[in-house]
């Protein structure tokens, strides 16, 4: 059936490229926006994680031999760390494990063999003065040893950090 133009109307339908009323953003709401925006990067900033392992099991060359008997008492120790500046892994592994060192000797224990460590870097996130958090996590076997212990994590070389002056700004739990 036709229709004479007089009865119909020829506006065009509502374009989907034009703005309409309802969708106009006033000041307000484009701070709004920006401020969702920056939440949403800072989040994705605080979800950044690396770890960083030795590896396989690996027990220093002067401890090889010189084990007394044959008992080898497991143990893991975890330590976290805020630092600000940089994150330094081979400084935080000498501490983690020189905490160890103390813990065995309440067993008669004086040396670590079978060492291996992970850490686990989180941040920074931006709002809270890019403050990094560390998880050291550090699992050996501990033993009666013959020769001083030599106060040195297995694998350094690939205790790789980031670059920067670390500061530690806490050590304990996290």
């Amino acid at each position: 059936m036709l229709r004479s133009p007089t009865r119909t109307s020829f506006s065009p339908p509502p374009s989907p490229t034009s703005p309409s009323k309802k969708s106009r953003l006033g000041m307000a709401g484009v701070a709004n926006l920006f401020i969702r925006i920056k939440r949403l990067e800072e989040s994705a900033l605080g979800r950044h994680i690396t770890v960083i392992s030795s590896g396989e099991p690996k027990t220093q060359p002067s401890m090889t031999d010189a084990c007394i008997g044959h008992d080898k008492l497991p143990v893991e120790y975890v330590d976290h760390f805020v630092c600000v500046g940089g994150v330094n892994i081979a400084l935080l592994l000498r501490a983690t494990r020189s905490a160890l060192v103390e813990h065995i000797e309440d067993f008669g224990a004086n040396g670590l063999i079978n060492e291996m460590w992970e850490c686990t870097i989180s941040g920074p996130k931006q709002m809270h003065n890019g403050a990094y958090k560390i998880r050291v996590r550090y699992i050996a076997d501990a033993v009666k040893s013959s020769v001083p212990d030599p106060r040195r994590p297995v694998a350094l070389d690939k205790a790789k950090g980031i670059p920067g002056l670390m500061t530690i700004i806490k050590r304990g739990d996290d």
